[in-house]
């Protein structure tokens, strides 16, 4: 089964664009086939849920799921849920992934879809604690942003690099 995306932004209005939330869900929705074509992690959940919900949230607002439900305080990119009743979440980070870009000399928009792409795998079963979990799921996901994340280098907003 595929499971329905949704793409939600809870930032300040207009922060990003309509049509860089567009590209974004365009983007994150013709993925989602490739994901759900790659071999299954250990605990895959993706496959049988009927959506996914995808939230864009400031660093305020991860810190705080991350520390409520993972125990840790700090920022991060990505945080998925696979929640019991056919729902999972994704919930990643607008203001990390504008540092994030700014580090490694990429758009914002793709550092965006590439933390949904890592959500999507981390619900399709992949981990990433261990060096070599990481890599395994590394490998799937670079190809992954690169193809379908190509047309999102060029989406210009005030925040992307």
């Amino acid at each position: 089964m595929k499971p329905h995306l949704e793409l939600y932004s809870h930032l300040e209005e207009g922060r990003i664009p309509s049509a860089v939330m567009g590209s974004l869900s365009l983007a994150v929705n013709n993925c989602l086939p490739a994901v759900l074509a790659l071999p299954e992690g250990p605990v895959p959940v993706l496959s049988g849920l009927e959506e996914v919900e995808i939230s864009i949230v400031d660093d305020d607002s991860i810190r705080d799921v991350h520390a409520r439900f993972l125990d840790d305080p700090s920022e991060t990119d990505v945080i998925t849920f696979p929640h019991g009743d056919g729902l999972g979440e994704i919930v990643v980070s607008y203001d990390t992934a504008v540092r994030q870009a700014v580090e490694y000399n990429e758009p914002v928009c793709r550092e965006l879809f590439r933390y949904m792409v890592h959500g999507l795998l981390h619900l399709h079963g992949y981990i990433d604690t261990e060096p070599e979990e990481r890599e395994r799921m590394f490998s799937h996901q670079e190809p992954l942003v690169g193809k379908f994340g190509q047309e999102l280098a060029g989406m210009s907003f005030p925040d992307n690099a």
